[in-house]
């Protein structure tokens, strides 16, 4: 069956439920897919046809197919599971990298049928928001709340950037040019439900609410048009100003030992910020070329 890639929302955190751009790009360091197997005794595959049920019996039980454009097929995934279906993936769970996306996208692949009638769909509205508004339903199975977009990244495979509620894919390849980014590996798990609540709970403080929609909105997208643009110094006087505003207003969500790295790094102009929604997993470094991450530091470099 086909393999779905993870996913890296680079710019656009907690931002894009305030009308903020977002770009996010498939990452194939990791991904997954569906397959089938008799070794049902496997820890591991038992865990993953667990999951899938739930997922199954929740969409049931929520009638959620009667808000779906193309409905799932469940009475088909629930005889494929007996014959040994589970999703096999490599995506660390809890990390930022749409571990849960990637399910969506893989799932709606097999079982939606959308690809059967594309044609008069798109007469209707445009077929990425409808393959958005889908992957909203499902995924809040995961998050209570969701975009649908971190599934659509993965289901297209290639890079997304949402301007309002416009989709767009770019044409250009994204270019680097000057300097590097960097995944942070910093060994901790973090759910995203619980995060996006505080930030909530923020957001009711007048304080917040101004600064966030005064100061990282603004940054947050034209960082995004720097990137896309590939001006490298434009992009890192605002990724410094996403960054300073994360660690003053959002330490919550910056892992306590990761504070004063964070910093560390600052002052040898490498820009971290969150990957997501924080917490842990993975951060985004933004260095420029030439400067190497520190060796203690778990990397992996992106671009």
């Amino acid at each position: 069956m086909k393999e779905f890639n993870a996913k890296l929302l680079l710019f656009g955190e907690y931002g894009l439920m305030y009308g903020a751009k977002a770009l996010a790009i498939p990452f194939s360091r990791f991904k997954g897919k569906l397959v089938f197997s008799e070794n049902l005794s496997d820890q591991a595959i038992g865990e993953s046809r667990l999951e899938l049920e739930r997922f199954v019996s929740f969409f049931e039980h929520e009638r959620l197919n009667e808000q779906m454009n193309f409905p799932l097929n469940l009475s088909q995934i629930k005889k494929d599971l007996a014959a040994g279906l589970f999703l096999k993936s490599d995506i660390p769970l809890q990390y930022g990298v749409g571990s849960s996306g990637m399910l969506c996208a893989a799932v709606y692949h097999r079982y939606s049928g959308y690809q059967d009638s594309l044609g008069a769909q798109r007469a209707k509205k445009n077929l990425l928001g409808i393959l958005k508004e889908d992957f909203s339903v499902m995924e809040a199975y995961f998050h209570g709340k969701s975009s649908g977009f971190d599934p659509l990244v993965s289901l297209v495979d290639r890079p997304v950037l949402l301007v309002g509620k416009e989709i767009h894919l770019p044409a250009q390849p994204l270019k680097t040019p000057g300097f590097n980014v960097f995944l942070i590996d910093t060994k901790i798990k973090s759910s995203t439900a619980p995060l996006v609540r505080l930030f909530m709970q923020k957001m009711e403080q007048a304080d917040f609410s101004t600064a966030f929609k005064s100061r990282f909105l603004p940054a947050n997208d034209l960082a995004i048009q720097a990137f896309l643009a590939g001006d490298k110094d434009e992009l890192f006087h605002q990724v410094r100003a996403l960054s300073s505003f994360q660690l003053n207003y959002l330490q919550e969500m910056i892992p306590e030992a990761f504070q004063k790295v964070w910093r560390d790094l600052r002052d040898r102009e490498i820009i971290v910020k969150l990957l997501g929604s924080g917490g842990g997993g993975f951060l985004l470094a933004f260095a420029p070329e030439g400067v190497q991450m520190p060796s203690e530091l778990e990397c992996i470099q992106v671009f």
